[in-house]
Formats: structure tokens, sequence, C-alpha cells
């Protein structure tokens, strides 16, 4: 019997027409997917959903696996963001709620869900929502008080009953479901269903096109229908392992959430490079997919730099980049070293894109933070 598995993936996120600044932040990590929908105010939102996708960054998938992974992961989110905000008094009142998704070796896929972020299932044509609002109108049209029709347009639409950072406790929603293949799964900010209906999302969703191109398509209308908020998305498509299609392995596309690739095809758009790479012809590109078949993109990791921000970073898969801008890794940790506080010696040691276990890169790069000779 041919495995199940993720064939295809990619994330959008843009600021939207009327918010300044963007508080959305969103995780693609091999098999762990996350979409955080900050709150607060100023900088807060921002923070607090950054520091959601740190926690969830640094789960231990080799020693926790399905609800028990991603409830230590909220957990950890929300006290450290709770603390936070307790000792900063321009933080108070900051939060984020999250929907994330964690897929196993057997197409099992398990939800974490706090606040009005979503989950929904494509599956055979058909759009089912996979997750429930905790919210004050999700509650009066759960209680019979409001049709879904006046739920959209309620004055308290906006209004979370549950949020990460708010006590020093939350209660998370947990479920599962059996992927099946051509399932297409989303998990989206309000910022994309405040502004786009379900019977377009599933529109969008049953398109015959690449995740990437979907992903772009939905925040895409989100912005046409008003923008007004932060809109980010990311779709993820489970197939047979043994027959993916071209460009399956898009892991993460966008980096920039202010800037949308053309929609004419083109290739002159890029999104911020996270290291250099020299560009590979026909033949390296065989040799490259054999190899990545060989060791597995899911246990190989390599230390790298963002070119943007100067902070050293682990990233998951092996360190080439194919024609198209389709890349082999995607980063699944920002550490707090800076490439300029290092010494040649280590720069050289650190960054010559030799593969490691994720445990082996999270020692090196704890030595460092340590000071250890």
């Amino acid at each position: 019997m041919t495995p199940l598995g993720i064939v295809d993936s990619a994330g959008q996120s843009q600021t939207g027409h009327v918010r300044s600044h963007n508080e959305d932040s969103y995780l693609m990590r091999g098999p762990l997917f996350l979409v955080a929908d900050g709150m607060g105010g100023a900088a807060a939102g921002e923070i607090a959903s950054t520091m959601c996708t740190e926690a969830f960054a640094e789960i231990n998938l080799i020693r926790l696996h399905g609800a028990d992974a991603l409830r230590a992961a909220v957990s950890s989110a929300n006290a450290s963001i709770y603390e936070r905000a307790q000792a900063n008094p321009e933080l108070a009142g900051m939060g984020t709620t999250v929907i994330a998704a964690l897929v196993d070796e057997d197409a099992v896929v398990t939800f974490a869900h706090v606040g009005d972020s979503r989950a929904y299932l494509m599956r055979e044509g058909v759009l089912r929502r996979l997750s429930e609002d905790h919210s004050v109108v999700a509650e009066l049209v759960a209680s019979g008080h409001l049709t879904e029709e006046e739920a959209v347009s309620h004055p308290q639409r906006s209004v979370i009953t549950r949020v990460l950072g708010a006590e020093p406790n939350v209660e998370v929603d947990t479920f599962t479901i059996d992927g099946a293949a051509g399932d297409v799964v989303l998990l989206c900010s309000d910022g994309l269903t405040g502004m786009v209906s379900d019977e377009r999302i599933a529109e969008l969703l049953a398109a015959d096109e690449p995740a990437e191109a979907i992903t772009r398509n939905l925040v895409r209308a989100a912005l046409e229908g008003g923008g007004e908020d932060n809109i980010t998305a990311i779709v993820l498509r489970l197939g047979e392992l043994d027959d993916q299609p071209t460009g399956s392995m898009r892991l993460i596309l966008t980096t920039d959430p202010d800037l949308l690739p053309p929609d004419d095809g083109s290739d002159s758009w890029r999104p911020g490079r996270k290291t250099l790479f020299a560009g590979i012809g026909t033949i390296a590109v065989v040799v490259v997919l054999a190899v990545g078949a060989a060791i597995g993109l899911r246990q190989s990791h390599f230390i790298g730099a963002n070119e943007s921000t100067g902070r050293v970073e682990i990233y998951q898969g092996v360190p080439w980049e194919l024609f198209g801008g389709i890349k082999l890794y995607h980063v699944v940790r920002v550490t707090s070293i800076t490439y300029a506080s290092l010494d040649p010696q280590t720069r050289k040691d650190l960054f010559d894109h030799r593969l490691r276990s994720e445990s082996d890169a999270e020692a090196e790069i704890q030595r460092i933070e340590e000071g250890s000779p």
C-alpha cells in the first residue's frame, strides 16, 4: 500500500488595506503547520503571535507526538505570553489565537485550536469547517440566538472568548482526522474568513493548482473583499508519497508578509533570501532530488543565517534551491545569536551547510548560546 503524506504546501500572509502592521504569524515546520493571530494594540499582538510561533517551533517532535505535542506547545506559549505581559505594563492585554495541524506518518492530522482562527478540510469537492470559533457570536449561534447569516455582521463578531496569554492557563481544543489522498487542509486567520465566504473558499481550494497559487488566490480574494484585517493562509495537500506532482516540495515560499508574487507566472519575483546558494543545472537537480529522497528531508537539518536580520537560524531540509525558486529547506528556529557576534572560525564551522539531525543542530546552537568552549 502506497503511504500517504504531505505532497504540497505553502503559506502567505498580508497586512491588508487597513492595518498599519501585520500581527499574524505562521509556521511551516515539516509536518507541523500553524497560524497565530495576535491582538493587544501597538506591537503587542505581533509579539504575542511571534512568541506562540516560536514555542511551536521548539517542540521536540521526536519525544512528543500528536495531541501531546500540540498541547505542550500551547501550554508553553500561553505561559510565556502571560508572564511577559504581566512583567511589561505596555504589553498588558496582549494575546493570540492559534490553529495548528500536525501530520503523522500515517497521515493522521491532529489539530489544536484556541480562538477564532480556523481549520477547513476540502475532500472530494466538499468543504468542511473543522474548528469551532471561541467567540461571542459562535456561542450565540450555538444557542440559537443568532443565525450564521446574522453572525457575519454582528457588532461583537470579533470578540473572542478564549485566547493565549490572557490567563495563566488556557483551554485548548484538540481533534484528529484520518487523512485521505486528495485532501486539502486550510489553516487561516479571521482576516480571510471575515472577507471571503465559505463558498468562495471552497471554490478556490477545489482548484487544480499548486498550494502556492491557492494561498495567493485566497489572500487576493480577502484583499478584494476589503482587506480590513491581517490575512494569513496555509494550504497543505495530502497524497500518495510515491506519486508526488512536480513542484510538490514547496515548503515555504513567502517570507515577506507585505509582498505577494505576481499573477502572470513570471519568475521575476523572489521572496527574501535566507541564504545564498549557487544555481544548479538540470543534472544537478536530478542529483539533488535523489539525495533528498535518500536522506529524508524531515530528518535533515543545517544551520545558516538570515541576510535581512543577521540572526542565526536552524533549517529543516537540504541547503539547495531549485529552478523556479523552489527551496528544499525552510526555517524551523530563529535563534538569539547574531552573525556579527561570532568569530571567523565559529562562522566557518557553523555555516558549512553540513547536514545534521535536529538534536545535533540544537545542541550546537545551545553550546554557542551558553558560551561553552
